[in-house]
């Protein structure tokens, strides 16, 4: 089994994804990475962010194969990673809760990385094609209850594979039964 590359969320940290990786644990998978960023809230743009987890990957995970699973703002981070810096075969990207069309809540502060995140971004739009383009085995879970990535449809995205959560939260995605059954089947394939 490949490694597996977490990525937190804006404000978030290790604990947001502590239930799935409790979850693929007792399945048997135990092969994780954490990257974690220091500007979670908006300071910096994606990009600067994607190179800096190019670098995490360089340095820590030797293996030529990874998954990656990533949360919120991370989904956008990890496909800007694949499309200015990629340097290993991401066999798998799973986006939960990513603002893959953007959110409304970006338009509040003019922070680089918010800006990056605002619905129709010149970057979001930029990783629409490339993602539409590539082959890329990309899965993402949604909830249109979500109040982060406002409105919760934006976490749909228009290419890969999708799964409707009828999680109440943008966090509570994390700990729903389909979410962690819907990553399971799809990494083991």
């Amino acid at each position: 089994m490949d490694p597996i590359l977490f990525i937190h969320g804006i404000g978030g940290s290790k604990k947001q994804y502590q239930p799935i990786i409790r979850y693929l644990r007792k399945k048997g998978i135990n092969n994780f990475y954490e990257f974690s960023y220091e500007s979670r809230i908006g300071l910096h743009p994606i990009k600067v962010i994607a190179r800096e987890l190019s670098e995490f990957i360089d340095k820590n995970i030797k293996k030529e194969n990874i998954d990656i699973i990533a949360f919120s703002q991370g989904g956008i981070i990890a496909l800007a990673y694949l499309k200015f810096y990629k340097n290993r075969n991401v066999k798998k990207l799973f986006t939960l809760c990513t603002p893959h069309k953007g959110s409304k809540w970006a338009n509040m502060f003019d922070l680089p990385g918010l800006i990056d995140l605002r619905p129709d971004s010149r970057l979001l739009k930029e990783l629409e094609d490339f993602a539409s383009d590539e082959k890329i085995n990309i899965y993402s879970v949604y909830t249109p209850f979500d109040l982060m990535v406002f409105p919760g449809w934006n976490a749909r995205p228009k290419y890969g594979k999708k799964k409707i959560v009828f999680a109440p939260a943008h966090p509570a995605a994390f700990f729903w039964p389909s979410t962690k059954k819907f990553i399971y089947k799809n990494i083991i394939k």
